[in-house]
């Protein structure tokens, strides 16, 4: 078997047991979640998604942080979803608006990708929806559930398929998680 789909299988299979974590709220995620980082920047750099491999970077950094942040919030009497403020979710989007600019035409002027601009927009998203996660956010699911539908389109048409599976199944978990978590906050606006 390829040495690159060995690989990219195990990073999938990273991938499938981290949002499995998410969904049920269990701080190893972040450690799953780094592992597969560390894999998957390998995996796009070898297919030359420059923005992908980059997502990867931050993923790993944004779950060393996840792992702290959550340590600080696992007492018994913290909510396990809180509601996303109008501000952060303004400065959020504005954000990540300056950052896909930026990244997209770092990509366009200074590299080989194959579709920056979709690249773009996954890296962004996908960042932005840690971001929301880190701070235990319920509509990190919706971002998610956009960017996996974008993100198999991207990786389909750069034969990355264990990934596209994958992502199919993060799409179908982004769901299951939004679902999830709205109970989660229902509760915890009742306590």
């Amino acid at each position: 078997m390829d040495q690159n789909i060995v690989i990219e299988l195990f990073g999938a299979i990273t991938g499938l047991v981290y949002v499995y974590l998410e969904i049920v709220q269990r701080r190893t995620m972040w450690i799953v979640g780094g592992v597969s980082a560390l894999i998957y920047i390998v995996v796009f750099f070898s297919s030359g998604l420059i923005a992908a491999s980059f997502l990867q970077l931050c993923f790993f950094g944004m779950s060393v942080y996840g792992w702290i942040a959550w340590s600080r919030a696992d007492d018994k009497n913290a909510p396990k979803v809180v509601k996303l403020k109008r501000n952060k979710l303004v400065t959020s989007i504005i954000c990540s608006l300056i950052f896909y600019v930026i990244i997209s035409f770092s990509l366009v002027k200074f590299s080989s990708d194959p579709m920056p601009y979709i690249d773009s927009l996954i890296t962004v998203l996908s960042l932005l929806a840690t971001y929301w996660v880190i701070g235990r956010h319920s509509e990190n699911w919706i971002v998610w559930i956009i960017n996996n539908a974008i993100a198999i389109y991207l990786y389909a048409s750069q034969a990355l398929y264990p990934t596209v599976l994958l992502y199919i199944v993060y799409l179908i978990s982004s769901c299951i998680g939004y679902l999830h978590w709205l109970k989660l906050s229902a509760v915890s606006v009742k306590n």
